[in-house]
């Protein structure tokens, strides 16, 4: 009986421990992210709803895979994903470092960072473009955070197309597919 006891005790522990509360930043499986983050003060934030159309035949598609491709960079636009910047292991930036590398774990990486350097801003705000720091990046400067990929003038930086398409895939909510 004491045994039985014992192992109801534990199983509760381990439950209590693993429930976790989905909507906090810290929540790695973002069940919270682009359903809507918990408040500050507690209170369930209202859910993220898709403002604008997919994308026109002939443009970029706002998709995740279209964020991808940009964040790996290609001709005279450096990637942002590549040592020493935002690569796994990468510095950048000093304090807090970004990966933003094509890795199982980028999705989450996106939606959950917080940018101390450009305000202590979401990097993906799910809803909102003008309030996510990738945006405010790659437009820049943001905050003491420069125009980005770094050091990017005219054509060696993300073409405004691109640029659009990032922020409908957010206004959209970022969904991962």
């Amino acid at each position: 009986m004491r045994c039985r006891s014992f192992a109801t005790a534990a199983a509760m522990v381990l439950l209590a421990c693993l429930a976790g509360c989905p909507g906090h930043i810290e929540d790695p499986t973002l069940l919270g992210g682009a359903l809507g983050m918990a408040g500050s003060d507690g209170s369930a934030a209202p859910p993220c709803v898709p403002s604008g159309a997919t994308f026109d035949a002939g443009s970029i598609p706002p998709t995740f895979a279209t964020v991808k491709l940009v964040l790996g960079g290609g001709g005279a636009i450096a990637p942002c994903a590549s040592a020493p910047c935002h690569a796994v292991g990468g510095m950048a930036p000093p304090d807090n470092p970004l990966t933003l590398q094509d890795t199982p774990e980028l999705y989450a990486n996106m939606l959950s960072y917080v940018s101390n350097e450009c305000g202590h801003m979401k990097l993906v705000d799910p809803g909102n473009p003008a309030q996510s720091a990738l945006i405010m990046s790659l437009t820049g400067p943001c905050g003491v955070s420069p125009r980005m990929p770094y050091g990017c003038s005219d054509v060696a930086c993300i073409p405004p197309d691109y640029i659009a398409a990032l922020e409908q895939w957010i206004a959209n909510c970022a969904p991962e597919q």
